[in-house]
């Protein structure tokens, strides 16, 4: 399986040699947890109303998290957490995921330098959407590998001023796939971010990064270059905004692609196109294969707002960028997210969150456009904390999903109802 290639070794590598320098840590804590959950979901797969299926469902969700740090100096943390789904009327509903985190670094007077390494293993039948997948409930079920190893260096060149680099390498496997055509992925990329404090309150900052994509089983790859100019204004102690505008160009291949079918003489000769990328099947009718290259520029633009008080927070997100797809192509996202949260009580606690995005390709194969939709989600919820180590929510979700492509045009939603029981251990602390 391609997860054990050289982008998973050095993960592992790495993060065993950081963990090989920091065994003499000052401080060393655990913190275990376990998390319950029971839900109905009155159309598990996302699928149109006539297709539709309804279950309910339980998920055990166990996580242990170890941390050390020595002030100053050094700090890291390793993150495991383990997903088990069973939906209880559906044959194939069945889900065991795998979440690993690792996050560490040294720091100088100057300098922070840092690792960060993540592996998952998980399906794209669950449908919680709580991960970054941009392709979460389009099939039926689909393991999916992602490994990505991130170094990065910060650099303090003044009071008022620092400079980040940052890489960055995911590799993204699919090791069962049932109903749709996905496609294995690489994606590198290479960031540089710089930041002015010009004044107590405004803050001017510039950012470059370059990105790889290659999907070799698509025969489609492309290179994208992002410059852009970043402002923040901190309102006051309590909330600040932050501002995002650039442009990006994307430099696209496409490999091995059927042009046009060519006929033989004996038929009248002349050409065809291609139906679904293909020529008819015959002695008859010669494909002619090209390479196709594309450039597409745009503009890329980031937003967000917050305000945390005693009682209250507030954060709003919106933004305009271009992301990979599994389909074998790059598409561009446009997404606001907004989260309201009341401290009722020192106990209670109410959450309202709002979320709508919009996927359009704009460069990659037929298939890429399988990925193209509007997604909107809304979800109030209250949490209790029933003793210090235990918590309470009730959850409310309603998604809905409109493609809007040739191939699976079509408008789905989802009304769930979840009841989460959460258990936090007290942290395990241990000084050397």
């Amino acid at each position: 399986m391609r997860f054990k290639s050289k982008i998973f070794n050095a993960c592992l590598m790495s993060v065993c040699c950081f963990s090989a320098t920091v065994l003499n840590a000052a401080e060393w804590k655990s913190e275990p947890s376990i998390f319950l959950k029971g839900q109905y979901n009155d159309n598990v797969r996302m699928r149109v109303d006539e297709l539709k299926e309804s279950s309910s469902g339980f998920t055990l969700e166990p996580r242990i998290k170890f941390a050390g740090e020595e002030l100053h100096l050094w700090d890291m943390s390793v993150d495991t957490r383990a997903k088990i789904t069973r939906f209880q009327d559906i044959e194939d509903g069945d889900s065991e995921n795998l979440f690993f985190n690792f996050d560490g670094g040294r720091q100088t007077e100057l300098t922070d330098w840092r690792l960060n390494a993540n592996y998952s293993r998980n399906t794209n039948f669950d449908t919680d959407f709580e991960s970054a997948n941009p392709d979460s409930g389009i099939g039926d079920r689909t393991e999916r590998t992602t490994a990505s190893i991130a170094p990065s260096v910060r650099w303090n060149t003044s009071e008022t001023s620092q400079i980040r680099f940052n890489l960055n390498a995911t590799q993204v496997t699919y090791d069962e796939v049932t109903s749709l055509n996905y496609r294995d992925y690489d994606n590198n990329s290479l960031g540089f971010v710089a930041f002015w404090a010009l004044t107590e309150k405004h803050q001017l900052g510039f950012t470059s990064s370059y990105t790889e994509y290659d999907s070799p089983d698509a025969n489609f790859s492309y290179n994208q270059t992002v410059l852009q100019l970043d402002y923040t204004y901190t309102i006051s102690q309590l909330s600040n905004i932050s501002l995002s505008l650039g442009g990006r160009s994307l430099d696209s291949l496409r490999e091995d692609v059927t042009t046009s079918c060519t006929l033989d003489d004996s038929i009248g000769g002349g050409s065809i196109l291609p139906v679904n990328g293909q020529c008819p099947d015959s002695p008859l009718v010669t494909p002619v294969i090209e390479d196709i290259t594309n450039q597409d520029t745009g503009v890329v633009t980031n937003i967000t707002y917050t305000h945390k008080s005693e009682l209250t927070s507030q954060r709003f997100t919106g933004g305009r960028t271009v992301s990979p797809s599994s389909f074998g192509g790059a598409s561009e996202v446009r997404s606001a997210t907004y989260q309201f949260t009341i401290n009722n009580t020192e106990r209670f606690t109410t959450t309202l969150l709002l979320d709508a995005s919009d996927s359009s390709t704009v460069s990659g194969t037929v298939s890429s456009r399988l990925n193209d939709r509007t997604q909107y989600r809304i979800e109030p919820s209250i949490s209790y904390r029933l003793t210090k180590n235990w918590n309470l929510q009730f959850l409310y979700r309603y998604l809905n999903q409109d493609y809007t492509n040739r191939i699976t045009d079509g408008e789905s939603a989802s009304n769930a109802v979840y009841v989460n029981l959460f258990l936090h251990w007290p942290k395990l602390v241990t000084t050397y």
